[in-house]
């Protein structure tokens, strides 16, 4: 069985490794830690590299330290589990083309704005989802005001035809 396979499963089963050292710690259910603990001691050094040299790619987990539960840790803000930073990176991406929709942008400043978030370094996910949820309200607000305006217009320009009359 390959060392991903391994991991894979382990993940399936709510286990999470990680390393301490040469020792590899191994959290979850006490029944699925009992049944893969064999798995993983038999194929550990291999483990051992492939953990040692995930933990140095910074393009995995974008620069940013792994909690004990397996979550990024920011100093600034609570651990975030790799399915929380995928939610807001969805989020993000549709924050994004929403307000590129409203604005008009071209396919290529659309590309270079979306390359740029997905790119970006994990700091800079919850500044750029505050930014851009403002920005949506700001363009919604705007398009409120230019209706409204519109039909007040509308019914003003009207008055003033009969004036003139």
């Amino acid at each position: 069985m390959k060392v991903a396979e391994i991991l894979s499963k382990a993940q399936a089963m709510g286990v999470r490794l990680r390393l301490d050292g040469d020792i590899v710690k191994i959290a979850g259910p006490t029944k699925s830690v009992a049944s893969i603990k064999p798995e993983i001691a038999a194929h550990k050094p291999a483990i051992v590299s492939y953990l040692r040299a995930a933990a140095n790619e910074p393009g995995e987990r974008n620069d940013c330290p792994v909690s004990a539960d397996g979550g990024a840790f920011m100093p600034w803000c609570a651990p975030v589990t790799p399915a929380q930073v995928a939610a807001w990176q969805a989020e993000l991406l549709e924050l994004i083309e929403e307000i590129a929709d409203s604005e008009c942008w071209s396919r290529a400043a659309l590309d270079e704005v979306l390359i740029r978030a997905i790119r970006g370094p994990l700091s800079d996910l919850r500044p750029n989802l505050g930014y851009f949820r403002e920005r949506v309200v700001e363009i919604e607000a705007e398009r409120r005001a230019r209706q409204l305006i519109a039909s007040r217009t509308w019914r003003a320009g009207k008055d003033f035809d009969n004036r003139r009359a």
